[in-house]
């Protein structure tokens, strides 16, 4: 089964993600693997290989479908994570490819809130727009 997670959760696709190994990422969902199937702390594949920097992977996911608006434990989006890191080039890549602006995490926050909070009149004025 190439959906089977090990002890603690992780498929072939996390762990793939989790490693940056690119081709077996391919591979495995080439094969069918689910491409937001989440561990037990809420990460997809999506989730792992952006927080492992692994942005051709991360591009790659979002290109096959992957849910873009898929939230952790603490309801963080890979927006939301961009916003906090005020990533302008990667915000508008995600925004540009379905993200959630009004999406809010456990704490009540959400992008347009981050952007402000860290006073990014740019990244303001983008998610406003």
């Amino acid at each position: 089964d190439i959906n089977k997670a090990n002890k603690y959760s992780n498929t072939p696709l996390i762990i793939a993600c989790e490693k940056g190994y690119e081709n077996i990422v391919r591979y495995l969902i080439e094969k069918g693997a689910d491409i937001n199937k989440e561990n037990k702390y809420g990460y997809s594949p999506l989730l792992i290989a952006y927080y492992k920097n692994f942005e051709e992977i991360v591009n790659y996911l979002i290109e096959k479908g992957a849910d873009i608006n898929k939230e952790n434990e603490d309801g963080d989006t890979l927006l939301i994570f961009e916003c906090y890191k005020e990533n302008e080039n990667m915000i508008t890549y995600l925004i540009e490819n379905g993200a959630d602006i009004n999406k809010e995490n456990k704490n009540g926050d959400t992008p347009l809130s981050i952007a402000m909070s860290n006073k990014n009149d740019a990244i303001v004025k983008y998610i406003k727009e």
